[in-house]
């Protein structure tokens, strides 16, 4: 009994001696396993096996939205985003005639109309009787998923060499820049996080056409301004031509544009735009409060400044490029291809009818910067666009009543001009 005390007490002594030789199992031991199993987690989430966060937009992407919501664009937030066929074209560097589409996002529909907004952010409706002009049917219009749209451009962008990104800007209204904004905006307003930072990311590393230095996050904003302003200008004025637009209408998109873009190199013009647009209107509407007596009872001095007047409204069209609009070519006159037609001709051509006695008149008016309805350009694909001004069709309208070919610098000194204007064609 003596000796199996002894012998007991040595094997739990052994016992416990082994026991300290097995892995750790204390709570402080489990809680290293699980962050291990927490860390490795995060990994595989990293490397894209699984995602359980919510995607957010960066503050910076956040800031450009808002900007781009302030401009009183609609709200693209959840918008079905559509394909149109618009036909086939030859476009500059195709092999062969190719279908065309236009992508845009749905505002409204009501079954024979829709509602878009455009990459060109323009707000156009289509209806049923409106008519595709290239395939004389109506507009077929597809559903299409944004972000594989938006994940297709981004693949072929990055791919694109330096001369297929020239050749793409060339006949542009509306930028690359500015479509692939509107397509990030989309996707933000969809909840595609990821495709609209990586839009935002492309624009910003992109070198700009001038420079070619990359916009960088801080110069895309002014960029953005930039482009849009100018498309915005380019519509309005090339608008100038379609009588039917009013001109309280364009009054109203170049204050946009000032409003909008202050900074923009767009920005003196169309706060010039507006003075004469304003002053036009005031006196189109104390014109119209006025009881106008048909010409033939008008003295000849009445008759040559109601025509002046009515210069405003001249409306040619120029069909060359290079080359000049000439304001000849008003429908009134038979237009670009002369025809027979009724009346007495456009209020240009009977100024002309007129003869010298109208000359005096003319020449005062020379520097009358109100805008017609005529609208020349150097070529049509890129912004050379300018509305002609009354004083420059009175400037023509001398010159084929008395065709000297001599031209006078209004510009300089108006009142100058015009006293050497009237020795030249008066004599006095």
């Amino acid at each position: 009994m003596r000796r199996t005390l002894p012998l007991a007490l040595l094997a739990i002594l052994l016992l416990l001696t082994a026991c300290t030789d097995k892995p750790n199992s204390s709570p402080q031991a489990q809680s290293s396993a699980s962050n291990s199993a927490v860390a490795l987690s995060e990994a595989e989430k990293a490397d894209g096996q699984s995602i359980s966060s919510e995607p957010s937009l960066s503050a910076h992407s956040r800031a450009l939205f808002e900007w781009f919501d302030s401009l009183g664009v609609p709200n693209l937030d959840n918008r079905n985003y559509l394909q149109i066929y618009l036909g086939t074209y030859w476009t500059l560097g195709d092999e062969k005639e190719k279908p065309q589409y236009s992508n845009v996002f749905l505002l409204e529909s009501n079954g024979t109309e829709k509602k878009t907004f455009t990459l060109g952010m323009r707000t156009v409706t289509y209806s049923d009787e409106k008519r595709n002009m290239l395939t004389r049917m109506p507009y077929e219009f597809k559903e299409v998923d944004l972000r594989k749209d938006v994940i297709r451009r981004l693949k072929y962008l990055r791919s694109r060499t330096p001369e297929e990104d020239r050749l793409r800007h060339i006949g542009r209204q509306s930028s690359e820049l500015m479509e692939l904004f509107i397509l990030a905006r989309g996707c933000s307003g969809a909840g595609h996080y990821q495709e609209a930072e990586e839009l935002i990311t492309f624009m910003s590393e992109k070198p700009e056409l001038k420079t070619l230095e990359p916009l960088g996050k801080e110069g895309l904003q002014k960029a953005l301004a930039e482009d849009m302003a100018k498309s915005f200008m380019w519509k309005a004025v090339r608008d100038f031509s379609d009588p039917e637009i009013p001109r309280q209408d364009l009054l109203q998109r170049f204050r946009e544009i000032a409003k909008h873009f202050p900074q923009s190199s767009q920005a003196v013009r169309a706060r010039e735009s507006v003075e004469i647009l304003t002053r036009m209107i005031q006196e189109d509407e104390a014109h119209a409060q006025k009881k106008v007596r048909p010409l033939e009872e008008m003295t000849v001095q009445e008759q040559v400044a109601e025509l002046i007047y009515q210069l405003r409204d001249q409306n040619a069209t120029q069909h060359s490029q290079p080359g000049s609009c000439d304001i000849f070519d008003d429908p009134r006159d038979g237009g670009w291809i002369p025809r027979q037609v009724e009346g007495k001709g456009s209020p240009a051509t009977q100024l002309v009818k007129m003869g010298d006695v109208a000359l005096e008149q003319l020449i005062d008016a020379v520097d009358d910067n109100s805008f017609t309805r005529c609208v020349g350009f150097h070529r049509n694909f890129y912004f050379s666009h300018h509305v002609i001004r009354v004083g420059e069709c009175c400037q023509t309208i001398i010159d084929r009543i008395q065709p000297t070919g001599r031209r006078f610098d209004i510009e300089g000194n108006p009142q100058r001009a015009k006293a050497a204007m009237k020795i030249w064609y008066l004599g006095n």
